[in-house]
């Protein structure tokens, strides 16, 4: 069944980023909700219309860089939004959806989630001009890792 893309849901993940994403900056100085956030979103507004990968999209940092907590995700979104967000989530246990086994019962979001992480490595991608030359090493190896399943 195709989605139907829930414009008022979309616009309160736009707002709830820009509200959790408030003061942050990125490694240039710049507002890291405009220079990260909304592009990712602009890269996924070209390949889908799925609320729930652009809501997940807008909110994929919620849960790794501010207070937010998952079940508020859960409550104030949907359980499947919050899902998507909790698999992008880095933690310190894996690089690689740390919190999903690919072969269960999420398969439907472990793609929409494949989607909305390819997303945010290319948008980070396109900023390390700034980044160190280690840094860059090492993000570039953890994509090619991340990409193939093999990250730590």
């Amino acid at each position: 069944m195709k989605n139907t893309l829930d414009r008022g849901l979309v616009d309160k993940a736009l707002e709830f980023a820009s509200e959790r994403h408030k003061g942050q900056l990125d490694d240039q100085g710049r507002p890291y909700f405009f220079a990260h956030v909304v592009q990712v979103y602009g890269i996924l507004i070209d390949v889908s219309d799925d609320t729930e990968i652009l809501c997940a999209g807008l909110l994929h940092d919620v849960l790794e860089d501010t207070d937010t907590t998952y079940e508020e995700l859960r409550n104030v979104f949907t359980p499947n939004i919050a899902e998507i967000v909790k698999m992008v989530t880095h933690n310190e246990h894996s690089k690689v959806f740390p919190n999903l086994n690919p072969t269960d019962e999420y398969n439907v979001l472990f793609h929409k989630a494949v989607l909305v992480k390819f997303a945010d490595r290319l948008s980070n991608l396109s900023r390390m001009e700034s980044w160190s030359d280690s840094k860059r090493r090492e993000y570039i190896n953890s994509s090619i890792f991340w990409k193939t399943g093999n990250a730590s």
